[in-house]
């Protein structure tokens, strides 16, 4: 690899204009040599003003329409030019050294794609600020790691492509995949906090936390089931099996609260629903000692699992499944 390598920053983008802005300005401001790298941003039908947005800066600007952030990324590679692929989403704020400092890492023996667990931005709502407690071992790691988020990966393009990029098959939990694919022919992934980006489109409220959980958990199961009958089991899988399952049973226990007045499946299930969200709550706290947080990160933990559980009645999941 040369001294400073030829870069192609990737950036999927829709509906974007609340951030795009911020993210091209830093990226255009890298302490990088300007000449040896080049801003690739596949706009997927944005009906905002996000390309109005892009067009006022110098970079690179597709139309992908109707692509899933597989695909965008991958069309993206294709269209690049340089040694190594930096993805990054429009909603993300880089470091002014990313760059050099994830070219350098590169350079390591062995060293596949390297990245890091997002840095929480600026302002924040308590929600970010709790949650982050649980990923903050995962973002200060520095070195080898199983996998890291697919808007802060850098990768070298022959690596890339060897192992024929991103799965396209996938809703989400590509990164994970594409981690896995980079362990599995040998090279390592590696995380360094010094690269970690700002991202700024972080569930804010209990609402949006409890819908990218159910999004994060219908990938998962994809993810998992795509080589039927051979199924990969984790425990974000169980966790939101066993919470559909007190679910079902808070359900049946209130009829026969209603009908008989026997509470006591009700009461079994509501336990059962609270015992692991407790459980990882203390796990984590423990990890990470901030128990003025106890009562908020169980109560994420809890929206968490019903976010998950949710995710196993999306019925049209298990049809990709099976078909992925």
């Amino acid at each position: 690899m040369t001294q400073n390598p030829f870069i192609s920053i990737i950036i999927p983008a829709r509906n974007a204009q609340k951030y795009i802005g911020l993210c091209l300005e830093n990226l255009l401001s890298q302490d990088y040599p300007r000449d040896k790298y080049e801003i690739i941003i596949i706009d997927n039908a944005s009906k905002d003003q996000t390309v109005d947005i892009i067009k006022k800066y110098p970079v690179k600007l597709h139309s992908k329409n109707n692509g899933n952030i597989s695909k965008l990324r991958n069309w993206g590679a294709l269209q690049a030019q340089g040694e190594i692929f930096a993805f990054i989403d429009a909603d993300c704020i880089a470091p002014k050294d990313w760059l050099s400092r994830a070219s350098l890492l590169l350079k390591l023996d062995n060293i596949g794609a390297t990245g890091c667990w997002y840095a929480l931005p600026e302002s924040t709502t308590w929600v970010e600020r709790t949650w982050d407690i649980l990923t903050r071992i995962r973002k200060e790691k520095i070195g080898p790691i199983d996998w890291v988020p697919s808007s802060n990966f850098i990768v070298h393009k022959e690596i890339f492509r060897q192992i024929q990029g991103f799965d396209e098959h996938l809703i989400t939990s590509e990164d994970v995949d594409i981690c896995q694919r980079i362990i599995k022919s040998g090279r390592l992934i590696y995380s360094d906090p010094k690269i970690a980006v700002q991202h700024l489109g972080n569930p804010k409220t209990l609402k949006q936390f409890f819908f990218k959980e159910k999004w994060r958990g219908e990938g998962v199961l994809q993810n998992s089931f795509r080589n039927f009958p051979h199924i990969e089991i984790n425990n974000a899988i169980i966790f939101g099996t066993i919470s559909l399952i007190f679910c079902i049973g808070i359900l049946g226990g209130t009829g026969l609260w209603i009908i008989n007045s026997n509470n006591s499946l009700f009461l079994l299930s509501i336990s059962g629903l609270l015992l692991i969200p407790f459980f990882m709550t203390i796990k984590t706290l423990y990890q990470q000692p901030q128990w003025n947080k106890f009562f908020i990160l169980l109560l994420l933990f809890m929206v968490y699992g019903l976010g998950r559980a949710a995710s196993i009645l999306n019925f049209k999941i298990w049809e990709k499944s099976s078909k992925g």
